[in-house]
């Protein structure tokens, strides 16, 4: 697969290469700011998608300079944002704000957002360090919590043809023991990683590198090859494709003409992990698979946009995956494979200013006739996502609101081979897997300029597995050979959970992207197998350095 992936790309580059740019790493908490102003200009952004995410550092500048002229207009936390925007993006934006009178020596941080940078003819380099430090004190375990991150990151354009990216760092961490149950218990895998290893006294240490380049093969149609993640979604969840997993190798193609946006990836995902005896990934050929989709966006209309999905997964390479135009289900009929094909829309309505729905639908499996019966075959296996977003709800200068529905039919995302919807262990899509249904309120005000406070409350109902050998449908890793019924399946079928998760989070920032941070979190899992029960409260502060907050919402 990987030769597939090298002449894939060696054919690319026999075409000349157009302006690109690197693209924008997803993070919560700055794409919200993305989202607040593409709420509040949705005529400005009726070609500017954002359902699929890292969105490029060039078509953001873009929308940004066509409402640079409401600038006046803004509250004063909007001109913050906007200016901190127009400067993170400073080569693409020209921004007007970018000059520090405040640099180190006259050397560094010339540019507010940059520590280093080099512009020279048509290429720039950016160069920043990455940073977090987190200490905090956990309920339910001795000791100090504690995550040291450091790192850099490096991104930029050669000869405005080729942008690229790349990310490396290192983090020693000791985490909230629930958080520890998921890397030890039945799922073995790191949330959001890949490699990991332990670390001191009940303590873990991850290494974590993306890197990527991408270029324009023509105007409406641009490349990128690299090993990264992936988000595909409005919501604060994806049913569809999430960053809960690890970084992987891929090739995306774009293409962009007017309001249609069609993308297809191909990708190399690791199947499984070999284990030394202390639980850790050891040393091994890890079996790979092969994953593709394609997803066509459209905007309807400025206020109402659609998105189509498609993908399989495979256990190899087969050849005709790689026509990027074709449909999936009839290449694996054709080929009498037992791979696994997901089918899935996505839409984004904005209601009017300031107010949008949003959602998902994926499709495993899906019979007519079981569903009339309504006796709970397992065939019936679907997602679904249904939510909302208020910006400035109630008159309320930067006070945004968002509430979300999310539910998983037991067997979701499952096969009956090696070809689950999961990346070295853990889910592609939601962190919970399937057999769950869920409520997510999330709410963010913005008092100052510099000050931003993030709650959330994650309310769910899901179904684990007893540990006898027998598939309840939560885990997507599981066989459906093993499953504990043809029918009578419900959602939160076998051990039986509730989950309440509440953090409250308070940001501030001290200079271009460098962050203050305080934290409370309480989580109670409530289990009908006692001893799954955790309750749990955890207080934390951290300083942040170009990174986003690590968070573990589960």
């Amino acid at each position: 697969m990987k030769k597939l992936f090298l002449l894939l790309c060696i054919s690319f580059f026999t075409v000349s290469a157009l302006a690109q740019s690197s693209l924008i790493p997803y993070n919560r908490d700055y794409y919200h700011i993305i989202d607040r102003f593409v709420a509040k200009f949705p005529e400005q952004a009726k070609e500017f998608q954002t359902t699929y995410k890292p969105v490029s550092r060039e078509n953001l500048a873009g929308f940004l300079n066509s409402i640079k002229e409401e600038y006046s207009n803004f509250s004063e936390q909007d001109k913050f944002n906007f200016e901190f925007l127009m400067n993170d993006n400073w080569e693409f934006t020209n921004s007007e704000y970018i000059e520090n009178d405040k640099s180190w020596w006259d050397v560094f941080y010339t540019k507010k957002s940059d520590l280093l940078y080099y512009q020279g003819g048509n290429s720039t380099i950016h160069i920043n360090p990455v940073f977090d430090f987190t200490g905090g004190k956990g309920s339910e375990a001795d000791g100090t919590l504690y995550t040291n991150t450091r790192g850099a990151e490096i991104h930029g354009s050669i000869d405005k043809k080729i942008g690229f990216y790349t990310f490396v760092s290192t983090t020693e961490m000791r985490l909230p023991e629930y958080v520890n149950r998921y890397i030890t218990g039945p799922q073995k895998a790191f949330p959001n990683e890949g490699i990991w290893k332990a670390f001191g006294d009940n303590g873990w240490d991850v290494l974590h590198a993306r890197g990527y380049f991408n270029f324009g093969l023509t105007k409406s149609i641009k490349v990128q090859a690299g090993y990264d993640k992936n988000f595909i979604g409005n919501g604060h969840r994806s049913m569809i494709l999430s960053d809960f997993s690890s970084p992987n190798l891929f090739l995306k193609i774009d293409t962009q003409v007017g309001p249609f946006q069609y993308t297809t990836m191909f990708s190399e995902l690791t199947e499984d992990i070999a284990f030394t005896g202390r639980g850790v990934p050891g040393d091994g050929d890890y079996p790979k698979k092969f994953w593709a989709f394609h997803r066509l966006g459209l905007n309807i209309t400025p206020k109402f946009s659609l998105g189509l999905f498609e993908s399989v997964m495979s256990e190899k390479a087969t050849l005709a995956y790689f026509n990027p135009i074709i449909f999936y289900r009839a290449v694996e009929l054709q080929e009498g494979s037992p791979d696994n094909v997901l089918l899935g829309l996505d839409f984004n309505w904005k209601v009017k200013k300031g107010i949008s729905i949003y959602g998902q639908a994926l499709l495993d499996e899906f019979v007519i006739g079981d569903l009339r019966a309504g006796n709970g075959s397992w065939r019936n296996r679907f997602g679904i996502q249904l939510g909302g977003k208020s910006i400035d709800a109630f008159g309320v200068s930067n006070l945004d609101l968002l509430a979300e529905v999310n539910l998983a039919r037991p067997y979701l995302y499952q096969s009956e081979f090696k070809n689950s919807y999961s990346n070295y262990r853990n889910p592609l899509a939601h962190p919970l897997g399937a057999n769950f249904q869920e409520l997510v309120l999330v709410g963010r005000y913005q008092p100052l300029e510099r000050l931003s406070v993030v709650g959330k409350i994650i309310y769910s109902d899901l179904g684990e597995d007893l540990g006898d050998g027998v598939n309840y449908g939560g885990n997507v890793l599981a066989d459906t050979d093993d499953r504990v019924s043809t029918s009578g399946n419900k959602i939160g079928q076998g051990a039986n959970a509730k989950n309440m998760y509440i953090e409250l989070r308070g940001s501030y920032m001290l200079i271009h992207n460098v962050f203050f941070d305080l934290g409370l979190l309480q989580r109670n899992f409530d289990s009908e197998l006692a001893a799954r029960d955790l309750n749990s409260t955890t207080i934390s502060a951290s300083l942040r350095w170009n990174l986003a907050k690590r968070q573990h919402e589960f």
